[in-house]
């Protein structure tokens, strides 16, 4: 299941950068949850496709051009490793942002159950069960 695991989740990037930008229920479970980074100014796990939805909106409200361009996607399992760049402008001022991070995707009966956001690459790979 890794390489589909890893086509799948490479899909739910381009469609978020071609303009799906609300995680849609035939990519997500229900229950589903996304866990921000501890070094995210507000960390928090949401759970639930409403609040992982939410978040999603409060990027994208805050930058309406972000892109997340995978650089780098390893599977192990269900579990999926992606070191990403995300890129856009914020949307008040129009600064640029640009940073890498982590992206752990658990991927279970072919629906996302969980991603975690890891600020360290070596971490992320750990947590997936890869080396680092």
């Amino acid at each position: 299941m890794s390489e589909e695991d890893e086509r799948f989740i490479r899909s739910a990037y381009r469609r978020f950068n071609a303009g799906e930008r609300v995680p849609p229920a035939d990519l997500w479970h229900a229950d589903g949850e996304y866990v921000n980074s501890r070094d995210d100014p507000d960390p928090d796990t949401h759970r639930g496709l409403d609040a992982v939805r939410r978040q999603f909106k409060s990027w994208v409200d805050t930058y309406p051009d972000l892109r997340v361009e995978p650089l780098e996607v390893l599977a192990n399992e269900h579990r999926v490793f992606v070191w990403a760049r995300w890129t856009g402008h914020a949307a008040g001022s129009g600064a640029p942002v640009e940073m890498t991070m982590a992206q752990v995707w658990t991927v279970d009966s072919g629906k996302i159950r969980r991603c975690e956001e890891y600020s360290d690459r070596g971490e992320a790979l750990a947590a997936t069960g890869l080396n680092g």
